[in-house]
């Protein structure tokens, strides 16, 4: 009888003890199946989606001739910007002048194809605006590739798509690298009126250290070359064979008398080759000295004034609309 008393408190003993077990075994696995059909009902949320890229929003293309093959190549349009920034501009230039330039050069081609109806460019400067590509672009900066292409794609990409527009329509933005301090008219260099290529300050051209050069050509070299002009004839006074000029509000050669003939400041520049319109002739020591002030045909913007702009403190929009006279930026 003892011993059947013992058996039975013993097995009632071990019933205590398992029962718990089982109890957290189950709610064990209950929990886990709730954490189970939770993460079923309710899945992690997706990444945020990166930022829209710029180069991916744009899918315009421009038609490009490459003055080397002659051959017309179709490009998108960031990569024609940034081609066209690293040809016209120096990458060291403040990042809101890179940004100018990259809206003038788009807008330069808008201006071409939409009001002029090109239906292709040349990449040359001489033609309309420079371009180079990848390679040109890596075998003119060498080690310094990587840091120049992310600066002028940063650049571009800020500015993408943005337009100088006068009237609502773009605009014929002309850029030059240096002006005389004050840009010229367009109607004073090219003859064509444009409301907006007026003459405007850039007195940081002034202390670019190719403001001013001076070259001396031999009165030979001179006549040789003049003479190819229609009408021009000159004596055996070299001292002789040039006049009082006229000039611009700006400062450049509007007109000037050779051997007889007038001629407007901008043929003599292209004839001799020189830096600008903006120039002074003398005759001493029998040679000709000729001292010209900025660089290129000074209408429109500066690209070193622009610079200059960027880093006393101007965005790309209040440099464009400086150059611009009464335009916008859209």
């Amino acid at each position: 009888m003892m011993k059947q008393q013992f058996i039975f408190g013993l097995a009632i003993l071990l019933l205590m003890i398992l029962l718990p077990l089982v109890s957290l075994q189950e709610a064990s696995g209950q929990k886990q199946e709730a954490r189970e059909t939770t993460s079923a009902r309710q899945p992690e949320a997706p990444p945020a989606a990166a930022p829209a890229d710029p180069r991916e929003e744009n899918g315009e293309t421009i038609q490009v001739v490459r003055s080397a093959s002659g051959k017309t190549e179709t490009l998108a349009m960031r990569e024609y910007l940034v081609g066209c920034v690293a040809a016209e501009m120096d990458a060291n230039n403040h990042l809101e002048a890179l940004k100018a330039q990259a809206v003038a050069s788009y807008t330069y081609a808008r201006y071409r194809r939409e009001i002029g109806g090109r239906e292709a460019l040349s990449d040359s400067g001489k033609s309309d605006q420079g371009y180079d590509d990848a390679r040109r672009r890596g075998e003119r900066w060498g080690g310094n590739s990587e840091l120049y292409e992310a600066k002028i794609g940063q650049a571009v990409d800020a500015v993408l798509g943005q337009t100088i527009t006068y009237e609502g329509q773009p605009t014929f933005a002309a850029y030059s690298a240096l002006s005389g301090g004050k840009t010229e008219s367009a109607a004073n260099y090219w003859g064509d009126d444009f409301a907006y290529l007026r003459s405007v300050e850039s007195p940081g051209d002034k202390l670019s250290p190719d403001y001013s050069k001076t070259v001396t050509l031999q009165p030979e070299e001179v006549k040789k070359t003049l003479e190819k002009a229609e009408g021009v004839k000159l004596g055996k006074d070299p001292a002789a064979w040039f006049g009082k000029p006229q000039r611009s509000e700006a400062g450049a050669v509007t007109e000037i008398a050779v051997g007889g003939k007038t001629l407007s400041g901008r043929a003599v520049r292209e004839l001799l080759e020189l830096r600008s319109a903006h120039f002074t002739i003398e005759h001493k020591n029998g040679a000709f000295e000729i001292k010209c002030l900025g660089y290129g045909h000074g209408v429109g913007m500066s690209q070193y004034g622009a610079d200059f702009m960027a880093r006393q403190g101007s965005d790309y929009k209040e440099i464009l609309e400086h150059y611009y006279a009464g335009c916008v930026v859209t």
